[in-house]
């Protein structure tokens, strides 16, 4: 059916763009291969490491980020990827943005002294998704031409609302915006499933 092999096509699509991934297997489920991949970044001084390792054990692999600036260590983290990771022009801003439900990131955004200024994954945050499995695929931006754009300066969190990019749609947002709905919209579905939130369940001493 047209339908299902536009969404085999994009699995594909998403699988082959995800370059730390082992690849696909039975069309929405991660390959088993044991298998350890990297890349790195090298904007001026600054280094970012993207690696993913299933080497141990293929149900739970290792994913990791990493940044250095000028050769020392200032941002680890685990259980993060994405496809692929946007510089500012003055290089002191970097964007990361992943359309995978694998292993769940969807964006951060951190600066070259190893803060992070904030993070969104799937299922904590509802995007408004163009395609979507229950694994591997979570389409929200523009995976070929994301077109990210930030303001001169940035120099307080407020800035970071002079960060765009497009969707998958062809929209052009805000994206502290875009992740600010799809967080709300996914912390409402929890309520209206009963779930609710921590802080709706906390009570005063």
């Amino acid at each position: 059916m047209p339908i299902r092999r536009t969404l085999v096509q994009k699995l594909a699509a998403i699988g082959a763009g995800m370059f730390l991934l082992a690849g696909i297997a039975n069309a929405d489920m991660p390959s088993m291969e044991r298998t350890f991949k990297k890349k790195d970044y090298v904007f001026g001084s600054v280094k970012i490491t993207q690696s993913f390792d299933s080497r141990k054990d293929p149900m739970s692999p290792e994913f990791k980020l990493k940044m250095w600036e000028k050769g020392r260590l200032l941002l680890s983290l685990n259980d993060m990827i994405f496809d692929d990771i946007y510089p500012s022009p003055d290089r002191e801003m970097f964007v990361g943005l992943s359309n995978s439900g694998w292993p769940g990131s969807a964006v951060i955004v951190f600066d070259r002294r190893g803060r992070v200024w904030f993070t969104a994954n799937h299922g904590m945050s509802e995007f408004d998704y163009c395609a979507e499995t229950s694994t591997m695929l979570k389409e929200w931006y523009d995976g070929k031409d994301p077109g990210v754009q930030f303001q001169e300066r940035m120099l307080a969190a407020d800035d970071i609302l002079g960060i765009s990019l497009r969707t998958c749609k062809g929209e052009r947002v805000n994206l502290w915006g875009v992740v600010a709905r799809a967080t709300e919209k996914a912390r409402t579905q929890r309520r209206a499933a009963g779930w609710g939130d921590r802080a709706d369940n906390r009570k005063d001493d």
